[in-house]
């Protein structure tokens, strides 16, 4: 499985790059230590939490590539926002597909010429 087989064309990225900064520059202004202090609990709920999750060294460099490609692009992104991307598209995807996906991550098939 190479890295570029698993990525959306690159119209895909630009309409997704696009999505994602007209959403950053359509925010209002930062909000103010008093409605801060208004927050409902829902929106705590909201707030992020940490996750640990262990990568293997190729996954990582796959991880730098996807990240480089984008910067070429002029998409600026972090590890987490790959991961995040990748969670919503797997949530998209149809049974068939899915069970694909993770039968790959639990049992990958050997590389040609890999002797296992």
């Amino acid at each position: 499985m190479t890295l570029s087989a698993t990525l959306p064309g690159d119209d895909a990225i630009d309409a997704a790059a696009h999505e994602l900064k007209r959403r950053r520059f359509s925010g209002t202004a930062p909000e103010s230590p008093a409605q801060q202090a208004g927050k409902t609990k829902q929106s705590k709920a909201l707030s992020g939490v940490r996750c640990n999750v262990r990568l293997t060294a190729s996954e990582l460099q796959m991880l730098a590539r996807l990240k480089k490609r984008l910067a070429r692009r002029g998409i600026a992104t972090r590890k987490q926002d790959l991961v995040r991307a990748g969670l919503l598209l797997l949530v998209h995807l149809d049974r068939t597909d899915l069970k694909a996906a993770i039968r790959d991550v639990i049992a990958p098939e050997p590389a040609p010429g890999e002797d296992h």
